[in-house]
């Protein structure tokens, strides 16, 4: 039996070049196991070729979506690193100018987000998936059998049952739900997070809750959904009114929110973001170039 070394010296959030980190990754795993080599990665990868990363390595290959999913198994990575991981192929591959640059700040914004590692870990992937809040509010209805199956189909769109375990039990640790002895789950009050470790999570929340607010105009009818949508231009002491009047809101509908057992479950996104650069910017930027002309 071969003895593995469970910490892999490499850190991948210390890479931007996906290509690069293959090597290094390549690297530490051979030195914790010696036995490690290009077949046996692609055996455990699941590719047909047994020298499929040494051609990704080299520049030869490109990854898909499906290959780079393929390559977090190979490599070991958790599920942090592989959502790093995907982002920089993403970022290393993309020929778009526009969806390089939104790639690149999803890498910064993660390596910023594996530096606060004093952060509840729990919370992280509380935000990571949009129904861990869809089934604590499921929950703060009322009494709900903690049953997997049930909750997974309950859900728009469905899960799992396996995901939804998982979820009951990430909440069960994270104390926002507790189970009765008749085995019926059941909200909990919790203490408030650290501010900034919450905000930091909350992005991928917010971009999971985008995506399902896209994928349900189209999947779903009137009855359950809304869309209004106003481009305007506004200067910068209305944008701090129009900023407040929307926290407002959100304050207010949660205030307000029921939890009887006939709910369904709804979810409230409010977007509001610059389409231009400012007046003023503007003007600097070109001051700038100007000079530096």
């Amino acid at each position: 039996m071969r003895g593995l070394t469970v910490n892999i010296s490499s850190n991948i959030y210390n890479f931007t070049d996906y290509r690069e980190f293959l090597k290094d990754r390549y690297r530490q795993l051979k030195i914790n196991d010696p036995l490690f080599s290009f077949r046996h990665f692609s055996k455990s990868a699941g590719f047909g070729s047994p020298n499929y990363l040494k051609l990704v390595m080299d520049g030869k290959r490109n990854l898909s979506a499906e290959a780079i999913a393929k390559f977090a198994k190979g490599l070991r990575l958790d599920n942090h690193e592989s959502e790093y991981f995907r982002y920089m192929v993403d970022s290393n591959q993309c020929e778009n100018a526009g969806k390089k640059k939104v790639f690149e700040a999803k890498l910064l914004y993660l390596r910023e987000l594996f530096k606060v590692k004093t952060l509840i870990p729990e919370l992280y992937d509380y935000y990571h998936e949009w129904y861990h809040a869809a089934i604590r509010e499921m929950i703060k209805k009322g009494a709900v059998k903690a049953d997997p199956g049930a909750i997974a189909q309950a859900l728009t769109p469905a899960i799992t049952d396996a995901e939804a375990q998982a979820s009951i039990e990430l909440l069960m640790k994270l104390k926002f739900v507790g189970k009765t002895t008749d085995g019926h789950l059941v909200a909990n009050e919790t203490a408030e997070v650290d501010s900034t470790t919450d905000a930091m999570a909350q992005k991928i929340h917010h971009e999971q809750m985008a995506e399902l607010a896209t994928q349900s105009l189209y999947t779903q009818s009137a009855e359950t959904q809304d869309f209004e949508s106003l481009t305007l231009s506004l200067p910068l002491d209305k944008v701090i009114e129009l900023r407040s009047k929307i926290q407002e809101l959100v304050r207010a509908v949660a205030a307000n929110a029921s939890h009887s057992p006939s709910d369904a479950v709804y979810q409230l996104n409010v977007q509001f973001f610059a389409l231009t650069k400012a007046v003023e910017a503007k003007k600097e930027e070109v001051t700038a170039r100007s000079l530096t002309a």
